[in-house]
């Protein structure tokens, strides 16, 4: 079984929460937040193997390609342009479908990898097994490939817990698709309730089963007030403590240091794993 925990903004606690999941359950883990992974600091893994990630993209042989644009205009993401006879790339826009060399009647168009990431693998003794990092290369805009092939290495028939990029991009909704059980942190505030009911809008259309942690609440009458009217209310309310944020800051996981959290984590999602 895999669960994804997804936010719909940065800061709400999705990773710190995440990492208190794969404890309590023992799971994988998957940092899949690849522009900013942060997840190690809490679970702290020896690193045993690293893996290069690579994507095609296309080359043009200026032997062969005589301008014709018939690849600049099937190419769906607009990776390509043609200025007079010559077509150029926009390298970060490419997807590395191959659509362009199917296309081409010169057969003028052929493949090489470009560097994406990479990812590091390594035993958390803190959870009792395997973690997986991904590491998008500074600049690189294949945040969404990078999660996809990290996607692929993942045994559905094990338990895995997916950090997912914040927010509602694309590359959050790649971490989201192959998600078995979808939990949806919300910091309650205006803001947080907002960009949580876009996600979650997501969620719903994908089809996905989901619960939701309000992570940070000032006390629960706030929390009940604002699902009261909402057909899915919050599973797990946490209130924002002292402890918890030096905690934080100190890289512990919070499962493991207050029973609280632990018994909550492992009731609400527990229901969900039987």
């Amino acid at each position: 079984m895999i669960i994804t925990v997804v936010s719909g903004k940065g800061g709400a606690g999705k990773t710190t929460l995440a990492a208190s999941i794969a404890q309590v359950f023992s799971a994988e883990f998957y940092d899949l937040d690849v522009d900013a992974p942060n997840a190690e600091y809490f679970l702290q893994p020896e690193f045993t193997e690293t893996a290069p990630i690579t994507q095609p993209v296309p080359v043009f042989s200026a032997e062969r390609c005589n301008g014709c644009g018939i690849c600049t205009k099937e190419c769906r993401f607009n990776a390509l342009y043609k200025i007079l006879d010559t077509v150029y790339l926009s390298e970060p826009l490419c997807h590395g479908c191959g659509l362009c060399k199917l296309v081409c009647p010169q057969q003028a168009i052929t493949f090489q990898n470009s560097d994406v990431g990479h990812i590091r693998s390594g035993h958390s003794n803190r959870t009792n097994n395997t973690v997986h990092v991904g590491d998008l290369n500074i600049g690189s805009t294949r945040g969404t490939y990078l999660i996809s092939e990290m996607v692929k290495k993942i045994d559905s028939n094990k338990l895995a817990v997916i950090d997912g990029p914040p927010g509602n991009s694309c590359a959050a909704v790649a971490a989201i698709k192959p998600a078995d059980l979808i939990v949806l942190v919300v910091e309650p505030t205006p803001f947080g309730f907002h960009d949580m009911q876009q996600t979650e809008q997501i969620v719903q259309q994908m089809g996905k089963p989901y619960l939701i942690i309000a992570n940070k609440a000032l006390d629960n009458n706030s929390v009940d007030d604002f699902f009261q009217d909402k057909a899915k209310s919050a599973a797990l309310t946490i209130l924002l403590d002292d402890r918890y944020h030096k905690a934080n800051l100190q890289g512990e996981i919070l499962s493991q240091q207050f029973d609280e959290i632990h018994t909550g984590l492992q009731q609400a999602i527990g229901k969900e794993l039987k």
